[in-house]
């Protein structure tokens, strides 16, 4: 038997009830902040993890330039995704601004477009990954919250990535 769709009632008072489910438990406490007003630093169990995503978003980066400088055709559609890898490095890279960050080499990228493309697509897959096991892994949930928001950027840029069909 077909579940029974939901009324108009159930949905509309769903929809205000939600944020006050939410704001009723807390998972973390609010972000602390120092004297100067900057927030605090991620725990240190969690510097190393912070350093490792950063090394995997700054391989990712460095291959979506890579290919940006290889296929100048590809450029456009990468820009983007290129910008985010930076924000997020910014922002990541300024949470544990003692930890010593892996620098990753440059990856060779195919001259051919669809090529290199696809080598892009990988990388981010490989990524996204990454990401998703850091979110489960890291102790803070702020942090846990900022990767899971990193993950979902990272998906819908695969979704812009993925091939177009032939003509």
């Amino acid at each position: 038997m077909p579940a029974r769709p939901l009324s108009r009632r159930t949905t509309v008072g769903s929809a205000l009830l939600l944020p006050w489910a939410a704001s009723a438990c807390e998972i973390d406490p609010p972000l602390r902040e120092d004297a100067s007003g900057k927030p605090v630093a991620a725990p240190p169990e969690d510097s190393a993890l912070v350093a490792s995503v950063v090394a995997a978003v700054s391989a990712a980066a460095d291959l979506v330039a890579a290919a940006s400088a290889v296929a100048p055709a590809l450029a456009s559609r990468l820009d983007i995704l290129g910008r985010a890898h930076a924000a997020h490095l910014d922002l990541l890279v300024g949470a544990v601004p003692d930890a010593d960050v892996p620098t990753p080499g440059a990856a060779p990228v195919p001259a051919r477009p669809a090529r290199a493309l696809a080598d892009v697509r990988r990388s981010e897959q490989r990524l996204l990954r990454t990401l998703r096991d850091a979110c489960v892994d890291a102790a803070s949930g702020d942090l846990a919250r900022v990767l899971a928001s990193m993950a979902a950027s990272v998906s819908q840029h695969l979704a812009i990535l993925s091939p177009e069909p032939a003509r």
